[in-house]
């Protein structure tokens, strides 16, 4: 039994890691505030936009247009909501 408590521990902080990660990738790509980053990775996993590698601990974008700075500006601006 705590194997199996250290190992669902372990599968939602790979979830929450790969959620940080995504998101101090906007604030570098976009220079957005860290804040909007976390509205925009939900955005992007509620549209599925990206999807989670939980062993690499990230989300990995559906298409390379998803992380172009224009592309995180604008959602972040007005469509993260």
């Amino acid at each position: 039994m705590h194997y199996a408590h250290d190992h669902l521990l372990d599968l939602a902080k790979a979830e929450f890691d790969a959620r940080d990660n995504l998101a101090d990738i906007f604030v570098t790509i976009a220079e957005i505030a860290p804040d909007r980053a976390q509205d925009l990775v939900s955005f992007y996993i509620r549209k599925k936009l990206v999807k989670l590698d939980r062993s690499m601990r990230r989300y990995n974008v559906k298409h390379g247009a998803y992380l172009d700075r224009d592309f995180i500006e604008h959602y972040a601006a007005y469509g993260a909501f």
